[in-house]
């Protein structure tokens, strides 16, 4: 009896494999140019180049000079995450990071006319 894997499990599969193996490697600090920005401090988590999304990745709202967590919370099933409803103008400094990625850093400037939510891009670690 010959059993159909479906293709999504087989992209689970995979994914993980890759973070795996890369959570052996070295891990680089990958810092977003610029400040992004957006209406809230929420959004999309996915991994490279698959589009997966990414759960269980730590979001840090940290100080300035990333030295200092201030708030933390964890990706859903579906990648998505939202922290509590910012101020205006403000200028935050978002860390993201977990197990065989390559941690990212952002500063998000939070607008009232900027787009919904922050989609974010991870690479697994090499």
């Amino acid at each position: 009896m010959i059993m159909k894997v479906p293709k999504l499990l087989l992209l689970y599969a995979l994914v993980f494999l890759f973070a795996s193996a890369a959570g052996r490697g070295q891990t680089t600090d990958i810092e977003q140019k610029g400040v992004v920005v957006s209406r809230a401090l929420a959004g999309h988590v996915d991994f490279q180049p698959t589009k997966l999304p990414a759960k269980g990745v730590t979001v840090e709202l940290c100080s300035p000079d990333w030295q200092t967590v201030l708030a933390s919370t964890k990706t859903d099933e579906n990648g998505y995450f939202s922290m509590e409803k910012p101020k205006l103008g403000k200028l935050f400094y978002l860390r993201l990071s977990a197990s065989g990625v390559n941690p990212y850093k952002l500063r998000v400037r939070v607008k009232k006319h900027g787009p919904h939510e922050l989609t974010i891009h991870l690479s697994v670690a090499t």
